[in-house]
């Protein structure tokens, strides 16, 4: 009984970090729509990511407990109408209900044992398409969508840490040829935010 208690809390505490993790990434994709500073089918790539995670919400927040999936309507609308202020203002009340807890992964200190590993992993399962990305990759099922594989150090420079672990948390979201859920342990993890961290190219 008390193993079935610890592996039904430890998949709590999963569903939980994932759901984090899940509404660290939809407030920044809300922040780079608001912006709208990014090329025209970058954006539609972010819109259509985030009316994707708007899919999965509801369930994520069930998963976790705690409640919230009363809001995701509403939020849902003012992504629709393009009210970004209202989006973050309601991503920001989940994010206080369902905080993102990464003290297992940051900070990723950037010792010579972790650069080694993260430089290792990210050249068997980064570098292939975020070394050199694909000038027009394309949905399949949405042409007019640019699902880009960025550099991983250049956006580890340009967005808060805290995101850029939950986008490595939740893993690849591209196209349905490159998606999947996160391989890599937490250590693993830390190694590439200490590897992108420090200098990598």
């Amino acid at each position: 009984m008390a193993a079935v208690l610890a592996a039904t809390a430890l998949a709590q505490d999963e569903h939980q970090r994932r759901l984090g993790a899940e509404l660290v990434v939809m407030a920044g994709d809300a922040r780079r729509l608001a912006a709208g500073s990014e090329p025209a089918r970058q954006l539609a790539g972010v819109r259509a990511r985030l009316a994707g995670a708007f899919s999965s919400l509801p369930l994520l927040l069930r998963q976790a407990g705690g409640g919230g999936a009363e809001r995701v309507p509403g939020l849902r609308a003012a992504f629709t109408r393009g009210d970004w202020k209202a989006l973050d203002k309601g991503l920001g009340e989940l994010r206080r209900r369902h905080p993102l807890d990464l003290g297992r992964i940051l900070p990723a200190t950037p010792t010579a044992e972790r650069l080694r590993l993260g430089e290792s992993i990210h050249r068997q399962a980064c570098a292939g398409c975020h070394d050199t990305p694909a000038a027009d990759d394309r949905g399949k099922s949405r042409p007019d969508v640019f699902l880009p594989a960025f550099n991983l150090a250049g956006q580890m420079r340009t967005m808060p840490q805290e995101e850029f672990a939950a986008r490595l948390l939740n893993g690849v979201r591209g196209n349905a040829s490159t998606a999947y859920h996160n391989p890599f342990s937490d250590l693993e993890i830390r190694a590439l935010i200490a590897y992108y961290a420090g200098g990598a190219r």
